[in-house]
């Protein structure tokens, strides 16, 4: 899709300055009133606004809805991360990534083949295809089972504990008449905030995880977006002056169909690099990412723009820090207790935005005037990456997940290691 006009970057901003607000607050709201309830509250917001969208006549109206739809998703992400990775045994959580990786690359590449008949079926029919998703969500999250872990943190003991049996018993596994999580007033800590993820010892993990995150959203966003341009297929499409939504619209269906490439590598990728991080530990997977990317990044600056040796390169750098990206979130969601679980998900959900931020105007200025440059700086922030990720000095890999706070310097064993 082209950047080239105003209109189009400040679309691609205002998206990216939503999920921004949405992160941050479904960080907190996930912390404070649970991950279900955040999520429900997350997908009926965004239906809300999203069907407000479908029956706007103004440009300018849709956009603002389009944004809101946009703060709603990011209220979601943070929480659904959470609840996915606290419900399920330890030597099980890349698969929970294997399949968020999966079903965001499906869900993708579906997004940019409906792209393709958009001029013939209309955007308001495309749209209201894409927005039935939210409505199953939100079927399948009204009948889901609360976070145990979070129960807990709130002193919702026996609700948790009847969860569990649950769990154990859909497993096949026998419960004792006397089973019991953890005794009582066990854990003391409250939900913290955002500062607190730069107290208690975890500023450094805090600092070079926003970085690394932060390097995949200024670079892959960037070339991402640039990819029309990249691969040979730059054109301004159709563009009509007009405030009507029906009338105002930059097609290429070449260029959506040259996108497809970027997500091939990550087809093999993303599972790739969580099995490593399964076998070898989650900073050896984040730095072999980066590392990839960066290697990438360099040998695509070799080759010419369009052909299909770079088309594999570019794809395989974009899907190398999108899949390290993945790492990065179960990392965090391993790392922090559950009492700072949401905010430091949604910390990470808003940094990758906020390196996003530049993306259009790199795209627009920079990547037209010196693309070759822009990869070789690609290249370097990302390769430092790498070398970032090698100091990080926890290793979360099948540790049970901590509690609180206090239980992270010596990370003793969970009430939940099931």
């Amino acid at each position: 899709v082209s950047t080239q006009s105003t209109g189009a970057s400040g679309y691609l901003l205002s998206n990216r300055m939503a999920f921004c607000v949405g992160g941050a607050v479904g960080g907190l709201f996930g912390d404070r009133i649970g991950r279900r309830r955040s999520i429900i509250t997350g997908l009926i917001f965004q239906i809300i606004m999203t069907t407000i969208a479908l029956n706007c006549y103004s440009v300018m109206w849709y956009v603002l809805f389009q944004a809101l739809n946009k703060i709603a998703f990011g209220i979601i992400m943070p929480s659904a991360q959470s609840l996915a990775l606290e419900s399920c045994p330890a030597a099980k959580r890349f698969l929970v990534k294997v399949v968020f990786g999966y079903s965001g690359c499906a869900g993708a590449v579906f997004g940019a083949f409906v792209g393709r008949y958009y001029e013939y079926y209309g955007w308001r029919n495309v749209q209201l295809l894409v927005t039935f998703p939210c409505y199953l969500a939100l079927f399948t999250f009204l009948f889901l089972d609360p976070s145990p872990r979070y129960l807990l943190v709130k002193g919702e003991k026996k609700k948790a504990e009847q969860i569990v049996r649950t769990f154990l018993t859909r497993n096949g596994k026998q419960v004792d008449e006397k089973f019991c999580l953890t005794s009582e007033l066990d854990i003391k800590e409250t939900p913290g905030s955002y500062k607190d993820l730069f107290k208690h010892g975890l500023a450094r993990h805090s600092y070079k995880l926003m970085y690394i995150i932060f390097m995949k959203g200024i670079f892959a966003s960037t070339l991402y977006i640039s990819m029309p341009y990249l691969l040979g297929t730059k054109t301004k499409g159709k563009v009509e002056s007009s405030n009507d939504p029906d009338n105002c619209y930059s097609i290429n269906t070449r260029a959506q169909s040259n996108l497809l490439t970027a997500f091939l590598p990550d087809l093999v990728i993303n599972p790739s690099l969580l099995l490593v991080a399964q076998c070898y530990g989650r900073r050896t997977a984040i730095s072999i990412a980066m590392f990839l990317s960066s290697v990438s990044f360099l040998f695509s600056v070799l080759l010419s723009f369009g052909s299909s040796a770079f088309s594999l390169a570019i794809g395989t750098a974009i899907a190398a820090i999108a899949a390290g990206r993945g790492v990065i979130m179960l990392y965090t969601s391993e790392l922090y207790p559950t009492t700072l679980r949401g905010v430091a998900t949604g910390m990470i959900w808003v940094t990758d935005n906020i390196g996003s931020f530049t993306s259009p105007f790199l795209a627009e200025y920079v990547i037209l005037a010196v693309p070759r440059l822009f990869i070789c700086l690609a290249a370097t922030g990302v390769g430092v990456s790498a070398v970032v990720a090698r100091t990080l000095d926890t290793e979360t890999l099948n540790k049970p997940l901590a509690a609180s706070v206090a239980d992270m310097p010596a990370r003793k064993r969970s009430v939940l290691s099931i």
